[in-house]
C-alpha cells in the first residue's frame, strides 16, 4: 500500500508540474476565490487516488471526524472537505488542496480526446468567462491529458480504479489505510 500512495504521490507532482508549464505558458488561471467547479455533486474519483489524503489523515487522528462527515451526507453531494465562502456565492476552497485527487487538479487545465481524436482542453465555463483571451491560444499540446493520467493510476492497482462518488472513494481509503496501519504498523 505504501508504495502505491508513494506512486500516486509522484503522478500528482507530474500533473502539478504539467499544469504550471501550462499556465505560465498560457495565463490560464482559476480566478481568485473560485470553487465553483467543487459545488458539483457528481464529483467522482477512485479510492486510489486518495489514499494519500487517507494516510495523511489517519496519521493526523482526523480520519474519525470525515468519516462521520461522509456518513452523514451518506457518501454522495458536494465534497466534504469544500468549504464554501460565507459571503460570496460560488467561492469557496479545498481544505485539502494539497492532497486532492487527479480530477480536481487537472479539471480546467486538462485535455480529452473528443470524436475526432483531437485533443481539446476541459475548460469549465468560469474559465470561458472570465478568460477568453488565454483560451483563445491555449497551447494545447502543453495540457496534461486526462486519459494517460487516469491510465498510470489505473495501472497501480487495477482493483482500486473504479469512479465512485468522491465522498465515497475517500471513506473506502480511509478504512483501507486504516486497516493497513493497524496490521502493519511497523512499515510506516
Amino acid at each position: 500500500m505504501l508504495e502505491n500512495i508513494r506512486q500516486v504521490t509522484k503522478i500528482f507532482k507530474q500533473i502539478d508540474q504539467e499544469i504550471e508549464t501550462l499556465q505560465q505558458a498560457s495565463g490560464l488561471q482559476c480566478p481568485s476565490g473560485c470553487g465553483k467547479c467543487c459545488e458539483n455533486p457528481q464529483v467522482e474519483t477512485t479510492p486510489l487516488e486518495v489514499l494519500p489524503l487517507a494516510l495523511e489523515l489517519v496519521k493526523s487522528k482526523e480520519a474519525e471526524y470525515w468519516l462521520e462527515k461522509a456518513v452523514a451526507v451518506n457518501y454522495a453531494g458536494v465534497c466534504i472537505f469544500y468549504q464554501p465562502d460565507p459571503l460570496v456565492e460560488g467561492n469557496g476552497r479545498c481544505g485539502v488542496y494539497e492532497s486532492r485527487p487527479a480530477l480536481c487538479r487537472l479539471f480546467g487545465f486538462g485535455a480529452v480526446r473528443n470524436k475526432h481524436n483531437q485533443s481539446e482542453l476541459a475548460a469549465c465555463k468560469i474559465h470561458k468567462q472570465t478568460m477568453p483571451e488565454a483560451l483563445a491560444n491555449f497551447p494545447i499540446e502543453l495540457a496534461p491529458n486526462f486519459s494517460d493520467f487516469s491510465m498510470q493510476l489505473r495501472n497501480l492497482q487495477p482493483e482500486q480504479s473504479d469512479l465512485l462518488p468522491i465522498n465515497e472513494a475517500v471513506a473506502i481509503a480511509i478504512n483501507k489505510v486504516g486497516f493497513f496501519l493497524a496490521h502493519d504498523s511497523d512499515r510506516v
